[in-house]
């Protein structure tokens, strides 16, 4: 989410039999029949995709390219906690 820069505001878009699926740091799911349909839906609410932050993103946004790691976690109540990371 870009309005949070430098801090990382995380969702995670699947797709799961046929649907796409957003999956966002308040542990709510929000289901779309097309991509196209996630992506806006996520573009509105100022979501950037991971492999549009460049260089330039970094330094206009003071960010360490290295520190964008999408996290992971065993369940989707320990993926909740690790969606909003605050810059230290």
């Amino acid at each position: 989410m870009s309005s949070s820069f430098p801090n990382l505001n995380w969702a995670r878009l699947r797709l799961i039999n046929d649907k796409y699926k957003v999956y966002d740091m308040d542990g709510k799911y929000h289901y779309f029949s097309t991509e196209a349909e996630a992506k806006a839906w996520l573009a509105e609410d100022e979501f950037v995709s991971l492999e549009g932050i460049d260089l330039q993103d970094a330094v206009e946004y003071d960010i360490d390219l290295e520190w964008l790691v999408p996290p992971k976690a065993s369940s989707e109540l320990e993926l909740k906690e690790l969606m909003y990371v605050k810059k230290t």
